[in-house]
């Protein structure tokens, strides 16, 4: 058996709400796009560092400034998995090693890490 439905309720739910429909194919209500819209726009480019990208991560900067092999290396130093220095190296020294600010160098530690693969590669390109 099915409720009966109260005219009375519905139109005070019409008030507080609104009428809920949901439109078939198109766009929702709500702003959301769905499956059947294509997007037409092209994919953004990838700009993450490859093995190509190699000639700008040796681009020379300003005194006080890091590039990003620099940044590998000092990684590297810290972890201890450097060519050029056995065992890890401290804060001081790193910052001292390439003449900048140690709070700049913690900085770097704090925040940036190099994944696993992308070392191990670093390390048998030298």
């Amino acid at each position: 058996m099915l409720e009966e439905r109260d005219p009375q309720y519905d139109v005070m739910l019409n008030q507080m709400v609104g009428r809920i429909k949901s439109k078939p194919g198109g766009k929702l209500e709500m702003g959301e796009a769905s499956v059947v819209d294509k997007y037409k726009r092209p994919m953004p480019k990838l700009r993450n560092t490859t093995v190509d990208s190699g000639r700008y991560e040796e681009r020379p900067v300003p005194p006080g400034t890091l590039n990003v092999a620099q940044l590998r290396h000092i990684i590297l130093l810290h972890q201890g998995k450097a060519d050029d220095h056995s065992g890890p190296m401290d804060v001081h020294q790193i910052a001292e090693k390439f003449r900048v600010d140690v709070a700049q160098i913690q900085k770097i530690l704090q925040s940036v890490s190099l994944p696993p693969e992308d070392s191990s590669r670093k390390r048998d390109d030298q």
